[in-house]
């Protein structure tokens, strides 16, 4: 048998495929002999090449982990393939040996305890006596082996969880005594402990014991980084990134001396670099999970100081690497975790210690403290805009200024990305700069342009530049029209063909940004750019060449969605023409395939149901990118395991030695989790919006492939890349109204009954909290769309209502609200991401009202209500104006969802609004003023008894208010209650102040209910009206020619009313439309 076993082993290990399959063929045969197993376990133990005992053991396991297999094994065999497995363990000195051995080991314990054998207390048992030994060799001979089981079959260990635990500590106890806590023996003890972790939870004595040891944990760590050794630590100092994926609370009563361990040991430059990263890779974590706990203790000033002196060091290389994001290098990590910071933490508690850090930086000779001053801006720029733009914008524009003109590249480079942060994040505060800022930027182009026709090369900030002016460009809107023709011109320049591939592909995608915020403006552009973009959209082009032609077919979309579909509609054949042969016969290259799917996209805006045609052509397509599972790669645990995975994938092996699916087990025991690759991430991401522009845009076309769309696209929605969630959960509710737009009601209520609770447990366990807080803001713009039909079912509602209930109390995974440490006196403030998911959680709370009946919303706005008041509450001692303003708008939101329902909160409502139309902040009293007309418009005749008050408030409102917005909400709200009771108005002096007022300058949602207003004046008190009715038309003919009716309904009804004055009071339209020649033309236009 050993004979014939050494050639099947010989046949397997050689490349030969055929010899493979036959080998393989009399593997399978040669199982039939119950002797196989145990020459398999001699082979393990023999003193034969590495890669044949490893292949054995993964042979032995792969047969015995099946149990149906284990148990047709006779009993005596079986005790002595224990024996020998156990010994091998033992004995083994190889790693990737050692690591299959055990993995038998792990099968037949797992085995043994279905059958409740002993073999496992007797492995334990081993693994006790042999730790607490004081001889160096045999306690890490007992460790190794914990070690190596718990990576095999941590879960069978959950029962022995408390001994397990006191030994950990046993083991730490004693190697303290001896000064050793950086042996081999303390490391093999914390990797078992860090695979147990995920079982941890849950065992309180285990937890305890655990929370006692962990300063003397936090000790051993320590001892490791003096050792010195970045492998050796890096393995143990794994255990705590593991409690802080499945046991946070173990970092309870221990945070500070933690942090003081990770900020010592970040701060010592003479220290491995690859250690100091991990170091303060780990503060980012800690503080997204206890940020209170930072808060409280006053660990954030000294943190913020350790992680800026990171990132003052200087980089291998002028390049941008600090702003990658691998991070690889002090500086990165340090930049990532001030990221996680802004994101986490209250800026108000951030911003003031940074200043004082990079005030004196930025005034540094040293170029590299510039250049860290610079990151830490961009870097909070996303967490801390509202702060920013609030309190600190101007100033730190004009210090990004000064930046870009500085001498040294790295400073340049550094500021060009801050200003790109800031373009990205402050909108549209920053947009009000465009005169102060572009023409920088154009100067540095021109500067650019000329320095290459010097035969200088191209600058080392080029990317950053581009990326600044990008961002900047993309989101001015029609800010940048005046600025087209320079802009234009600049551009023009940069893509003559004596450039760089790499420079004109930075061009195009400016040029891209551009027409994002230029739309139809960009049209004089247009012919020049179609010829550029003409010489790149070809079939093949030079490998070099190829992302020019990848971003000339994105910059193509970019024009394609914004130019008009008129302005387009010439040039729709022949770039469909071009997007179905290069998906056919192109390059097989993810990016390409995601560029294509853009453009088709984009497409669909301008031909819209004639996609009919080209739909049976692409679908199979775009559906494979979707559900591909080549965005995710296995790790496999060694070589030689991976080899044989490959093999067998290839092969056939695992089909050919009896491995199918006949029990409710893992056969991928050698996988170890997954990788994602990003060019297939971005082309899955593409596709699925993609089929989301389909169901915006294409209508009936579309119709036959929705379903299939649906469920492909639901398939990825617990996809591990944050991006695909997004792109999925925001699909899966166009598709959801595209239903409803099709008119299929039965199809929007099967679509909901599968979305909506899958969209509850998303808002309830994803951590990723961009995800929750997109989430929700799509659910709110569907059940404003769709209404009743989103939510099916009693269930369905609860789901719903307790998600929203629940992210307001903060107790969803992605708010990671950990009971902290340092007691229960107030919280500190939010950090304002924290604040954007509670405030569209809010947001969602009256849209969801809208797709419930009435009464069934009452009921869940009176176990909400005290929540929204209790927030009011904290933000009027925190001085907080925007959640001041947040509660009162959702609270006014709501009264159109509760309707006469509102009668029952009407008495302590309206005093709230009334003592809010005071309030400082003019977002908060526009709220007010808007909630007080809404409020009366729904109690109907309960309010009437309150209308002196109201109109009392709203005349000393109006006769101070400064803010243009606040002002059109006093208007909207005298508006309502003239539509609702105009006798309980006084007419003759509510009714000049009112129409002095108009028309409304920011705020033209409330146009609709002004003219609502003018009508039932007109209708119901025409004699009281005369005299003003030239100034209600003068007013209503101004809205109409600005287009600032709110929808289509609203527009005609204003005509209509234009109209009726025509014809009732001729002489008074004359007198208004002929005081101008622009009004009279327009008039009769109508």
């Amino acid at each position: 048998m050993a004979q014939q076993l050494d050639q099947i082993i010989e046949g397997l290990l050689c490349s030969d495929n055929n010899r493979i399959q036959l080998a393989t063929a009399e593997l399978a045969k040669a199982y039939e002999d119950p002797e196989t197993l145990w020459t398999l376990c001699q082979i393990i133990v023999s003193p034969r090449d590495t890669q044949v005992r490893q292949l054995c053991a993964v042979l032995l396991n792969k047969r015995i982990m099946k149990l149906r297999h284990w148990q047709m094994v006779p009993q005596q065999q079986q005790e002595a393939i224990k024996q020998a497995i156990m010994e091998a363990l033992i004995l083994e000195k190889e790693k990737a040996v050692k690591n299959s051995i055990a993995q038998c080991v792990g099968s037949v314990i797992r085995h043994d305890s279905s059958t409740k054998d002993v073999w496992l207390g007797q492995v334990l048992k081993f693994i006790y006596e042999r730790c607490s030994l004081p001889d160096a060799k045999e306690s890490e001979l007992g460790s190794s082996t914990f070690a190596t089981l718990t990576d095999s079959a941590p879960d069978q260990f959950v029962n022995h969880m408390d001994s397990i635990c006191e030994m950990f500590a046993s083991v730490l106890v004693n190697a303290e005594t001896r000064g050793d806590l950086a042996s081999p023996t303390v490391s093999n003890m914390i990797v078992g402990m860090s695979n147990l972790m995920p079982f941890v939870s849950g065992h309180t004595t285990a937890e305890q014991t655990v929370l006692k040891v962990m300063p003397l944990l936090i000790k051993a760590v320590s001892a490791f980084v003096v050792k010195g050794n970045a492998d050796d630590f890096s393995v143990v100092f794994d255990i705590f990134d593991c409690m802080a994926e499945y046991v946070p609370k173990l970092f309870n009563n221990n945070i500070k001396p933690l942090m003081e361990f990770c900020l010592t040991t970040a701060n010592n430059k003479q220290i491995e670099d690859a250690i100091r990263i991990q170091v303060v890779i780990l503060i980012g974590r800690i503080v997204r999970l206890k940020k209170k706990d930072i808060a409280k203790q006053k660990l954030l000033e000294p943190i913020l100081q350790v992680i800026f002196e990171m990132m003052c060091c200087e980089t291998d290389s002028d390049e941008a690497e600090e702003l990658s994001t691998d991070g690889n290098c002090p500086v990165t990590a340090a930049t990532q975790t001030l990221d996680l910071l802004a994101l986490n933490m209250s800026p108000e508690k951030l911003i003031p210690p940074l200043l004082q850090l990079l005030e004196p930086a930025l005034q540094n000779a040293d170029p590299y403290r510039r250049r860290a001053a610079f990151l830490c801006m961009a870097v909070i720029a996303e967490g801390c805009a509202e702060t920013i733009c609030s309190k600190y914008l101007e100033i730190m524009l004009n210090i990004i200024k000064s930046g870009i003109a500085d001498q040294a590249p790295v400073v340049r480079n550094a500021a060009f990305f801050t200003l790109g942060q800031f373009s990205e994040h402050l909108q549209p505060e920053i947009s009000k700069f465009a005169p102060q800022i572009l023409p920088v930027l154009f100067d540095f182009l021109h500067q650019l342009v000329v320095e290459l026709k010097m035969g200088q090369p191209e600058p080392k900030h080029l990317e950053r530049m581009f990326y600044a002016l990008e961002t900047y460009c993309e989101n001015l809107e029609d800010n940048i029209v005046p600025h087209l023709p320079l802009l234009m011109d600049r551009l023009f320049e940069t893509l003559d063909n004596n450039n760089s591939p790499r420079l004109r592909e930075l061009a195009l995608s400016a040029v891209a940004s551009t027409a994002t915020a230029a739309k139809e403006h960009m049209m004089p552009y247009f012919p020049r750019i179609v010829t550029i973009l003409q010489a790149y959209l070809v079939k093949e082009c030079a490998e070099e060449a190829n992302s020019l032609r990848i971003q000339a077919i994105d910059t193509l979309a970019a024009i394609t969605r914004e130019v008009g579909k008129e302005n387009f509609i010439p040039l729709a054949n022949d770039t469909m023409a071009y997007c179905l042969m290069m998906l056919s016969e192109g390059p097989d290259d993810p990016d390409f395939r995601r560029s294509i799917y853009n453009l088709m996209g984009a497409l669909s805006k301008v031909v819209n149901e004639s996609m009919a045609n080209v739909f049976p052509k692409i679908m199979d397509r775009v559906i494979e990118s979707v559900i591909s599972s080549e965005d995710i790669l296995p790790i496999v645990q060694d070589s030689a395991a991976r080899s044989l995975y490959l093999e067998g994938e290839e092969n056939g092996f695992d089909r050919e030695i009896d491995l199918d699916n006949t029990d409710d087990e893992d056969d991928d025991d050698e996988l170890d989790g997954f990788t994602v690759e990003n060019d297939f991430v971005i082309e899955k991401e593409e596709a699925i919006l993609a089929l989301k522009e389909f169901a915006t845009n294409t209508g009936s076309a579309f119709a036959p492939y929705l379903q299939s769309a649906f469920e492909n696209v639901y398939k990825v929605i617990n996809h591990p890349q944050d991006a695909i969630r997004k792109a999925a959960v925001e699909t899966i509710c166009e598709f959801v109204a595209a239903l409803h737009r099709l008119g299929d009601t039965d199809g929007v209520r099967r679509a909901s009954e599968i979305a909506m609770p899958k969209f509850a447990q998303i808002i309830r366990k994803d951590e990723e909290r961009t995800v929750v807080i997109h989430l929700l803001e799509v659910m709110t713009d569907l059940f404003k769309e769709i209404k009743t039909a989103a939510v099916p079912s009693q269930e369905i509602s609860e789901l719903i209502f307790n998600c929203i209930k629940d992210v307001l109390n903060a107790k969803m995974a992605c708010q990671f609200n950990e009971p902290s440490e340092a007691g229960d006196e107030e919280d500190p403030e939010d950090s304002e991401y924290d604040e954007m998911l509670i405030e569209n959680a809010g947001n969602l709370f009256p849209m969801f009202g809208l797709a419930i009946q009435p009464e069934q919303f009452s009921l869940y706005f009176g176990r909400i209500f005290n929540i929204f008041t209790n927030k009011l509450n904290k933000a009027k001692r925190n001085d907080s104006a925007d959640q001041r303003a947040f509660v009162y708008g959702v609270l006014a939101d709501s009264f159109k969802s509760l309707g006469s329902c509102v009668v029952t909160y009407f008495d302590i409502l309206c005093p709230l609004f009334i003592a809010g139309a005071t309030d400082k902040d003019a977002k908060a009293r526009q709220n007010c003023y808007f909630g007080l007309g809404e409020l009366v418009l729904f109690a109907e005749e309960k309010s009437f008894e309150t209308y002196p008050v109201i109109l009392q408030t709203l005349s000393n409102a109006i006769s101070k208010e400064p803010n243009p917005s606040a002002m059109d909400n006093i208007c909207g709200a005298v508006a309502r209650l003239l539509v609702l009771n105009h006798e309980a108005v006084p007419i003759a002096q509510v009714l000049p102040v009112f129409l002095g007022h108009l028309p409304l300058r920011e705020d033209t949602e409330e146009n609709d209910m002004i003219l609502k207003a003018f009508r039932a004046l007109y209708m119901k008190a025409q004699p009281n009206i005369v005299d003003f009715i030239e100034q209600m038309l003068a007013i209503v003919i101004d809205v109409l020619y600005k287009k600032q009716m709110p929808d289509k309904e609203s527009t005609a009804s204003a005509i209509e009313f234009v109209k009726e004055i025509r014809q009732q009071y001729p002489n008074k339209f004359n007198n208004v439309t002929n005081s101008n020649q622009d009004v009279y033309a327009f008039v009769n236009s109508l």
